[in-house]
């Protein structure tokens, strides 16, 4: 299965809709946040984001989400106090959202919480604003 995603600015919401199918790599979330980086609503406009995993299988092994906290630390005052939703359905990817979105919290301060509904995703996300 190959991969594919998408990343969408919804101006009205004030977060980024990032949209990956397929095949989930350690490569694919590099290159989905060498684009973010260059997105100004994430970098300058604080918008938060939405990550919906719901048609995209993981494959990536747990010593590979430490190394996405390493890069996070690298851009720690871009993410520190920002939110993002992870929407994921498969117990595997579930296990491993949760367990990232412990850590890299602890080390980063970078918010984040795994849902299994867009919906709910999209109400947190909105929360406070």
């Amino acid at each position: 299965m190959d991969s594919a995603f998408s990343i969408i600015p919804d101006h009205d919401l004030k977060f980024l809709r990032y949209t990956h199918s397929g095949r989930l790599t350690y490569e694919d979330i590099g290159q989905a946040w060498t684009q973010l980086l260059s997105m100004p609503e994430f970098t300058t406009m604080k918008y938060n984001l939405l990550s919906d995993y719901r048609n995209a299988s993981f494959n990536m092994e747990l010593e590979e989400a430490d190394e996405i906290v390493e890069f996070m630390k690298n851009i720690e005052p871009l993410v520190r106090g920002k939110k993002q939703s992870l929407v994921v359905e498969d117990p595997y990817s579930t296990a491993g959202s949760i367990l990232f979105q412990q850590k890299v919290y602890k080390e980063v301060g970078f918010i984040v919480k795994t849902f299994s509904t867009l919906k709910a995703a999209e109400e947190w996300l909105t929360m406070d604003q």
